[in-house]
């Protein structure tokens, strides 16, 4: 009795060990998929958009998310530079020892202009000012677009990060 009972764990070791081998060798055999890259259209003249009587590409809805969201030229890096380089601590915050985070919420427009900076997320008063007043000086975004490369109005939030050293 005792020998059967070794011979069936060995025999179901030997089968798995197999098995498990397979699936290894299945995994190898397997090619390896490139990564896929988001490509955005390129700013386009959408002087169209305006004489059509499509109520998608007409539309004043703003949006939350956009099949294409708008960008800051330079991406999120250029964006950062630009913060870090305009922004200028308030003295009253400082004496304070006030930092954080601001979190501000505008519209990207169709043109990439911006409109309706609001703070979602206060730290303090003068902060909140000094937020509105860096990202209020924002001259374009690439605007949004939808799934027929028309532009559109989108929401876009931003954290302003403030910190002492």
């Amino acid at each position: 009795m005792r020998t059967y009972r070794l011979l069936i764990m060995l025999l179901a070791i030997a089968v798995g060990a197999n098995c498990f081998n397979a699936d290894a060798k299945k995994r190898k055999s397997r090619k390896r998929v490139a990564k896929r890259t988001i490509i955005h259209p390129e700013p386009k003249n959408y002087d169209y958009v305006v004489g059509t009587t499509d109520a998608a590409t007409v539309s004043d809805e703003v949006l939350e998310v956009a099949k294409y969201q708008p960008e800051y030229p330079g991406g999120t890096e250029g964006l950062m530079k630009f913060l870090a380089t305009n922004i200028q601590y308030p003295e009253e915050a400082k004496k304070l020892g006030k930092d954080g985070y601001v979190v501000l919420q505008f519209i990207v427009e169709k043109d990439g202009s911006i409109s309706n900076v609001n703070v979602l997320k206060s730290v303090h008063p003068s902060l909140d000012k000094e937020a509105v007043r860096v990202v209020s000086q924002i001259k374009r975004f690439v605007p949004g677009y939808n799934e027929d490369h028309a532009p559109v109005r989108v929401l876009y939030t931003l954290p302003v990060h403030f910190k002492l050293d």
